[in-house]
């Protein structure tokens, strides 16, 4: 009977065991298609938190600075510019006209997009001048009319800081037709700011700007790299550390000035170094499609050909003769004394067009003050921890 029962029980226990075994398998095959689900629907949602994340730092730059955007006073803005402009691409790019390099902004910045520019003839004014303790600062009158005004610190990850002044209606913002400055579409357009600039100072002291002067166009045709001289300010801004290396960086390109008039760049540096330097074409033009590059080594320029008048300038224009008179005589300024130069300078041809800012440079401090439009009784100082 034990025998018997024994028997039974095994047989019991291999049945239940069989059968318990036969209730797992629904379990086990539940949590393959749950995990089955989850993959299906978690893949998807990792995959756009992957793209996210790779937009994200590809737009970062684009994000960090149109938001920096803020206003400063009365038509004055500022910005700190942390998107890679891709500088050398752009000198790669073989850009000969105002057009090319706006298409190259279009494609670059904003992806196809196209943004309207208005650059157009500009009087100027700037001058160097030595400051107490043997510093050094250079002024700087930037006339097109009324427009609102941009102050872009730049700190690009193959370069020097800058500072440097930009005008908006040149690109588009601001006025009676374009978006006001602080709207997406004019936070956006900001982008391009790099590319537009009149003018600067880097880190090194390097300060460069662009005046007009009235003779024809120059487009170089040599085997040179091509360089629009909107485009050399940025070069030197980012790439020189004094008047000379500016110079040498200059020579590598073939020319090319805009919107039908030629232009010259006036350059100083925190050593009290000077120099304009300009393009004409020589007698070899229609063969050689080579300009003739000069270097006047001056401490004022205005919008005048200097290398012409070795030196003989007076009555060559009223604005370079109240400057040269106002620093007759003059071992070192005040600060003070630089913007009343500057406010000596200043020019109203009509209500649309007049001086846009005037801007002195501290090239030892890095640091600037800006006065807008006629209010030379607001002047606003600005440095890179302002941006």
């Amino acid at each position: 009977m034990e025998n018997m029962e024994e028997k039974k029980s095994a047989v019991t226990e291999e049945t239940t065991g069989v059968k318990a075994e036969t209730k797992d398998k629904p379990k086990k095959k539940k949590r393959i298609w749950l995990r089955i689900l989850l993959g299906v629907i978690l893949t998807p949602v990792l995959l756009v938190l992957a793209a996210a994340i790779v937009l994200f730092i590809i737009l970062y730059g684009r994000i960090a600075t149109v938001t920096s955007a803020d206003q400063v006073g009365h038509n004055l803005y500022k910005i700190h510019y942390q998107q890679d402009y891709f500088l050398d691409k752009a000198l790669d790019a073989g850009i000969k006209t105002e057009e090319d390099l706006l298409q190259f902004i279009n494609e670059e910045m904003f992806f196809g997009y196209g943004i309207d520019a208005n650059i157009d003839k500009y009087a100027c004014s700037g001058f160097l001048a030595k400051t107490d303790g043997g510093k050094y600062l250079t002024g700087r009158s930037f006339g097109l009319g009324g427009t609102d005004k941009l102050a872009v610190y730049s700190t690009p990850k193959k370069g020097y800081k800058s500072l440097s002044m930009v005008s908006l209606d040149m690109l588009g913002i601001g006025g009676e037709q374009g978006p006001e400055a602080l709207s997406p579409e004019g936070r956006l357009a900001m982008l391009a700011a790099p590319y537009i600039c009149m003018d600067g100072v880097n880190e090194k002291g390097v300060f460069a700007a662009l005046m007009d002067v009235d003779t024809v166009e120059i487009h170089d045709d040599t085997e040179r790299p091509e360089l629009i001289v909107t485009l050399a300010v940025r070069l030197i801004l980012d790439r020189a550390g004094s008047v000379d290396e500016a110079v040498e960086l200059l020579r590598q390109y073939d020319i090319h000035t805009g919107h039908g008039w030629t232009q010259h760049i006036f350059i100083t540096d925190a050593t009290g170094d000077a120099a304009v330097v300009e393009w004409s074409r020589p007698k070899t033009w229609n063969t050689l499609k080579k300009s003739e590059m000069h270097v006047t080594r001056s401490k004022m320029c205005t919008n005048f050909h200097l290398y012409e008048f070795e030196g003989k300038t007076e009555g060559m224009c009223e604005r370079f003769d109240a400057m040269s008179n106002a620093l007759e005589g003059k071992s070192e300024i005040t600060h003070e004394y630089a913007m009343d130069i500057l406010e000596s300078v200043y020019q109203y041809i009509n209500e649309y067009t007049f001086t846009d800012w005037s801007v002195i440079y501290y090239q030892n401090d890095f640091t600037m003050d800006v006065a807008t439009n006629k209010d030379f009784d607001t002047v606003y100082h600005l440095e890179p921890g302002d941006f």
